[in-house]
């Protein structure tokens, strides 16, 4: 079974639960806590990213959001004091992969087009309806048809064909004991 080589950047406490029962898995109350004042706006992406990647790879029973990886130590944010770097190796049955620039798109509230042409008219489009704000197609009741558009377009996170970065990144369900290869804390 292919086995695929991540990094996580971590609050220390999610070392300490991994270390205590064997499994750590996000919950409403760590995005909160992560977030803060920003919390909401970045819960109705992730709410639609969890429901969404269920179909990609099932999340598991009592799971409610996916952890974010990445694949070099780079892409797995800075390491500041309270945190851990976590290099895990996991299977890859249990990993769900996209291109990162895709996400920012959905992160921004974007359409994420086909490819360059797709893109053209879409934005062609905007432009003669007077839009010049992409994101306040979601953000305001204004335009309910584009914002089904957009929410549809973003299932184009997981078609591997389409691509905005060229960088990929991952979500997991969980991060098991046994998957935790390396641990690693701030310099001071």
């Amino acid at each position: 079974m292919e086995k695929l080589k991540m990094y996580t950047t971590q609050d220390s406490r999610v070392l300490k639960e991994i270390e205590e029962t064997g499994v750590y898995r996000a919950t409403l109350g760590s995005i909160r806590r992560k977030y803060d004042t920003i919390s909401d706006l970045y819960l109705k992406v992730y709410k639609w990213l969890s429901h969404a990647a269920n179909s990609i790879v099932s999340r598991p029973e009592g799971v409610e959001f996916p952890i974010w990886t990445a694949f070099n130590q780079e892409g797995s944010f800075g390491l500041m004091e309270g945190q851990v770097r976590l290099e895990l190796e996991v299977e890859k049955e249990h990993v769900i992969i996209f291109d990162s620039g895709k996400w920012d798109y959905i992160l921004n509230l974007w359409y994420i087009p086909l490819d360059s042409k797709d893109n053209e008219a879409y934005n062609q489009k905007l432009e003669a309806m007077g839009i010049k704000n992409k994101s306040s197609i979601y953000m305001t009741n204004f335009y309910p048809i584009l914002k089904r558009e957009v929410e549809q377009s973003w299932q184009r996170l997981f078609d591997p064909e389409i691509i905005i970065s060229g960088s990929n990144q991952a979500v997991i369900w969980e991060i098991r004991s046994e998957w935790i290869k390396n641990t690693i804390f701030p310099t001071k």
